[in-house]
């Protein structure tokens, strides 16, 4: 079984790519002229059926000198067809980002993308099957010296599927460290109505590197012990409780196998005696100039999911502890609105209540946990 741990990895452009690899060596290693400052067209994204959208992500390489990040293909038009005449239109939602669907498609026909970018020049990706995923069995996770580590396991009974891949969505519920009971409002303290806003919070992260696995080797079509993520020892992810959705999805064999050589060519960066990046094309190519090079490749495929949540009692024990001077204030007007009249503090409680004297409090970031995340409940959330 080839099962492969999760560095920070994406599907990156070549002379992206190059350009990490030259900044990470004392020495400046000579580029291919062929390959310098080159616009290549970035495909990334999946066709799904039925149960997700399908989105496709465009965007250029960048100049060899840095300076324009990430390059958006925006004003494209982009749609989905199938090999007996069915298309389906994505839409622009954000520079670059198109999607569409959920789209109920044909096991039996075969899908790809087509892309007009804004400059006429028309793409399409090779077409594809629609390849059924079989459903995750389960999430496990373990304790162990450095942290909580997350696995995923699936197999499919009809040895079928052969080729996986996951992504992960990560959601977190913490803290502040104080409940603010006051606040400062036109000058003058009172109870604050909002506390709750300001006290819990979730946080969240989209995984965006390559996690691939396969079982070809094996004589049954078993994923075991998959590792998808971890969380290190004392995390603020499991301050409270945390929560990890795992999506799977099978791929064809050349999907794969592309993915697999562009991993290792993004984890061999670093050194001057790794080899070169990977330069194979992905299943996009340029219509009108067939000779041009497209970065990445799309696949078609079912979508299989499956949530878990760990509370911190679960792990413990846990130290994880977000602690913050807090600070007494005189109750005098002019020294409140010293402290609080710019938002840089926060007021936590009264002292000497009815007749309060001074007040508790600590700087907003202590205490306003909206800096960290937000306070709106996920909808998943128990």
């Amino acid at each position: 079984m080839k099962i492969f741990d999760t560095a920070y990895i994406r599907i990156l452009a070549v002379t992206s790519l190059l350009l990490l690899y030259s900044q990470s060596c004392k020495e400046e290693y000579p580029l291919p002229e062929n390959l310098q400052n080159k616009n290549y067209l970035v495909v990334d994204g999946f066709i799904d059926n039925g149960n997700d959208i399908t989105r496709i992500e465009l965007s250029r390489t960048s100049p060899l000198d840095g300076t324009a990040g990430i390059i958006k293909e925006s004003g494209a038009s982009v749609w989905v067809e199938s090999d007996n005449g069915h298309n389906f239109s994505l839409y622009e939602t954000e520079p670059g980002v198109y999607i569409g669907g959920p789209f109920l498609l044909d096991e039996s026909s075969m899908y790809r993308v087509n892309i007009t970018t804004i400059n006429g020049k028309s793409y399409s990706s090779r077409f594809e099957e629609v390849k059924k995923t079989p459903p995750i069995d389960n999430i496990h996770w373990e304790k162990e010296e450095d942290g909580v580590h997350i696995y995923v396991n699936t197999h499919d009974p009809e040895n079928k599927s052969k080729y996986y891949s996951w992504q992960y969505e990560e959601t977190w519920e913490f803290f502040s460290s104080y409940y603010s009971s006051f606040e400062y409002v036109n000058g003058g303290m009172r109870l604050r109505s909002n506390g709750e806003e300001l006290f819990r919070c979730w946080q969240s992260y989209i995984s965006r590197n390559i996690m691939i696995g396969s079982s070809s080797r094996l004589s049954e079509d078993i994923i075991y012990n998959a590792p998808i993520t971890y969380i290190e020892n004392n995390s603020w992810k499991l301050s409270s409780r945390y929560s990890i959705l795992i999506k799977q999805r099978v791929l064809s064999k050349n999907a794969y196998e592309y993915l697999e050589k562009m991993k290792k060519s993004s984890e061999s960066l670093g050194s001057i005696f790794d080899p070169m990046p990977t330069t194979d094309r992905g299943n996009v190519v340029c219509n009108s100039e067939p000779s041009e090079m497209v970065i990445g490749y799309v696949y078609v495929s079912t979508l299989q999911q499956q949530r878990i949540f760990i509370s911190r009692g679960d792990v413990s024990p846990w130290w994880y502890n977000f602690i913050c001077q807090v600070d007494t204030v005189p109750n005098i007007p002019n020294i409140l609105q010293q402290y609080f009249g710019f938002g840089g503090a926060i007021p936590i409680d009264g002292i000497g209540m009815p007749a309060i004297t001074d007040y508790t409090a600590a700087s907003s970031f202590c205490m306003d946990c909206r800096h960290r995340g937000t306070s709106v409940k996920p909808v998943f959330w128990p």
